[in-house]
């Protein structure tokens, strides 16, 4: 078998380098020499100092080492603890559906991977990180992990390499300009300099002045970075004019109290910035450190403006704190985004909290997310699907940070809820599944009134337990919930509640209970006389459904009744169930040719929407129609399937219909190839990563 996308592309999420790098040969030769022998690797040092900069250098330069990729794990915006495993396994694409500890699925995930993992800025999680990684590494034998932090971990077998502020020139008047050139701390400063004052050179008019700017802010990158900005609007001598007015800082013989003077220097640099700034500029930078990771201009229009800082004012000083370098822009999936370095954010949000605005903007922020949310409900179901999906997952650090702002409130817990209600769909269409239980468990456990927010809570908590295998959880929670619903008289929450409930029964495989749930679903959404998402994905449950208990027809009558729905109720994620249902009544006919096609089309949605669950049915739905006529293939195809499952959790949801025909399927392409061929292409298949493999399945030949 060819490799289904060709020659292995590189794996991995490493960005690329946006500016120059600046010294610091020595750091990372010394990285990539301690990772050839050691597999945990600390790259420590004070604020501002460029340790994550080291970090990404060192990790780019032995990425060859790792065939399966150099995975960067952004922690600055994370603040529980608990989603940790979560946050790992996110950026690495692996669904967190299971019922295992989500460190348990990493773990397992990892076991026979060669990778470097790398968690950047773990300072505020430093017992968690080693925690997770003495756990990973002993499980892990191919895996080595690469820490950026201000603080140790001390876990055992941890090495260190320790970044020092840069160089700066001798304190000497007469300093000639090739010694100062010479210095690294000068270098930098000029590099960024240029940027922003194009011809902008060091010369002997100014050096003694660059050179005294850099001993004042002790080499520190970030505020070297920092002071180069104000080039556009000051000279070199105005700027070392406004650092001489600090405080002077005697000199410092223990390391404890020199690291102790880079922070105040790093803090100085940050003072005298801020006051640089228009009192509109140091508002926003505060009010914009509410934000958890990066964010686009309508986050920062609602959540920062008001009388003091008018909404038509935002973008003009977003883009002034742009040419500050207060705030870094970035594109991503379309969007331009903005967002604060991990130093400048903390900054920010003491400056914010000194002003004792930190309430009021964190409960801004999360209106606004928890808007957004609804929107992106409300919106998911219809033509931009595949859009919403790529914009909440943008969003992911910042509704985590509105849900925490609920969960640790007193007060807001029902907020909570309707939060974390509206979140249904990444829940569950987007492979979020452990995290969603993990809010809704604790959010539900808060806020116990009767109303409508805890209704659809339950109903959506119901629908992660039953995708987990957990129905017997599922159950009660559904009684509840549909009960409120009509205790409360809300219609919409009922007919989710039903299908649900109808879902639950049919993976208990009580079919005919699931098909009175919902019948009176569908009913329901016929009194209304508008679909939902919920009422839409429910035919294609129902045809599942009623297709097991022997009625082929009727099953391909509610797949088309779906697939026939007209904008906006035409949805990528409930036709990519009718078709994979579609291919399943297909198969049962027979008709194998027109079950691939089927299940070909469901899986290509499924790849756009990142629906690990669909991915994995679609590949079992291809091998169990290849198996009269290609046994290789599908000895392959239940290679693919295995690792998939083992992402996802328990195989089939232990599903006992679908167990059945896997298991019959894997008998005879085994009969057919002989023990040892099936075993070599079940290895074949198991080997491939999730794009090679689903690559593989889309391609109806193995030459691809």
């Amino acid at each position: 078998m060819t490799s289904a996308g060709g020659p292995r592309r590189q794996a991995g999420n490493l960005p690329e380098e946006d500016s120059s790098f600046v010294g610091r040969g020595d750091e990372v030769t010394l990285g990539k020499r301690t990772l050839s022998q050691a597999r945990l690797l600390t790259v420590t040092g004070p604020p501002g100092v460029g340790k994550s900069r080291v970090g990404l250098r060192v990790a780019a330069q032995v990425r060859r080492r790792f065939p399966d990729g150099v995975w960067l794990v952004g922690l600055a915006g994370l603040d529980d603890p608990a989603l940790l495993p979560h946050t790992v396994l996110e950026t690495l694409g692996v669904g967190d559906y299971s019922l295992r500890r989500p460190i348990d699925s990493l773990a397992e995930y990892l076991a026979y991977r060669r990778l470097l993992l790398v968690l950047d800025n773990c300072e505020h999680l430093v017992h968690e990180c080693a925690t997770l990684a003495t756990a990973l590494l002993k499980t892990a034998p191919g895996l080595r992990i690469l820490i950026t932090s201000r603080h140790l971990l001390g876990a055992e077998g941890e090495h260190v390499v320790t970044v020092p502020p840069l160089p700066v020139p001798d304190d000497t008047g007469a300093l000639p300009l090739e010694a100062v050139l010479a210095s690294a701390s000068v270098e930098l400063f000029t590099a960024r300099a240029k940027v922003l004052v194009p011809g902008f050179t060091v010369d002997a008019a100014n050096c003694h002045a660059v050179a005294a700017i850099c001993r004042r802010l002790e080499g520190l990158p970030l505020a070297l970075e920092l002071a180069a900005k104000w080039l556009r609007t000051m000279s070199v001598e105005q700027i070392l004019t406004g650092l001489r007015n600090w405080p002077e800082q005697d000199e410092v013989p223990d390391q404890g109290a020199r690291v102790a003077r880079y922070h105040e220097t790093l803090r100085a640099s940050f003072d005298w910035s801020f006051e640089l700034c228009s009192p509109a500029e140091r508002t926003l930078w505060a009010r914009a450190s509410v934000f958890a990771a990066d964010f686009d201009l309508e986050s920062a229009e609602a959540v920062c403006s008001d009388d003091a800082v008018p909404q038509e004012d935002v973008l003009e000083l977003v883009v002034s704190l742009l040419d500050k370098s207060v705030l870094s822009r970035r594109d991503r999936a379309g969007w331009t985004r903005y967002r604060l370095l991990d130093p400048t954010r903390r900054y920010g949000a003491r400056r914010l909290a000194e002003s004792g605005d930190t309430d009021r903007l964190r409960r801004r922020h999360r209106d606004h997310y928890r808007w957004l949310s609804e929107r992106a409900e409300a919106q998911w179901f219809g033509p931009r699907q595949e859009d919403w999906h790529e914009r909440m997952r943008c969003e992911h650090a910042d509704l985590r940070a509105a849900l925490e702002f609920c969960l640790t409130t007193p007060g807001e817990e029902r907020e909570g809820l309707r939060l974390a209600g509206a979140l249904w769909f990444c829940w569950v269409g987007g492979g979020w599944l452990a995290e969603g239980r993990h809010w809704l468990d604790h959010l539900l456990a808060l806020a116990t009134e009767p109303c409508g927010e805890r209704a659809k809570a339950l109903w959506a908590n119901a629908w992660i337990t039953t995708l987990q295998g957990d129905v017997g959880t599922a159950l009660p929670m559904l009684d509840e919930a549909r009960d409120l619903a009509r205790r409360t008289g809300d219609v919409a929450e009922l007919t989710s509640a039903l299908c649900v409930s109808g879902y639950a029964e049919h993976m208990r495989d009580n079919q005919h209970i699931a098909v009175e749930y919902l019948e009176q679903a569908l009913e329901q959404e016929r009194t209304v006389g508008v679909p939902s998402a919920v009422t839409a994905v429910s035919r294609p449950i129902l045809a599942s459904t009623v297709l097991l208990l022997g009625d082929t027809e009727r099953a391909r009558a509610l797949c088309e009744e779906c697939l026939a729905m007209r904008a906006p109720y035409s949805v990528p994620w409930s036709r990519s169930w009718a078709m994979w249902v579609l291919g399943v009544a297909a198969w049962t006919d027979g008709d194998t040719r027109q079950a691939c096609s089927y299940a070909r089309e469901c899986l290509r949605i499924k790849q756009h929407l990142n629906d690990l669950v669909g991915v994995a049915l679609s590949v079992e739905l291809l091998a169990w129609a290849a198996t009269e006529q290609d046994a290789g293939r599908t000895a392959r195809l239940l290679g693919v399937s295995h690792t998939l499952w083992s992402e996802i959790g328990t195989p089939l949801f232990g599903f006992a219909p679908y167990l059945t025909r896997h298991h019959v399927s894997e008998e005879q392409a085994r009969k057919a190839l002989g023990p040892q061929a099936f075993e070599d292409a079940f290895e074949d298949g198991r080997k491939l990563t999730v794009p090679e493999a689903t690559s593989y399945a889309l391609h109806e030949t193995e030459e691809v």
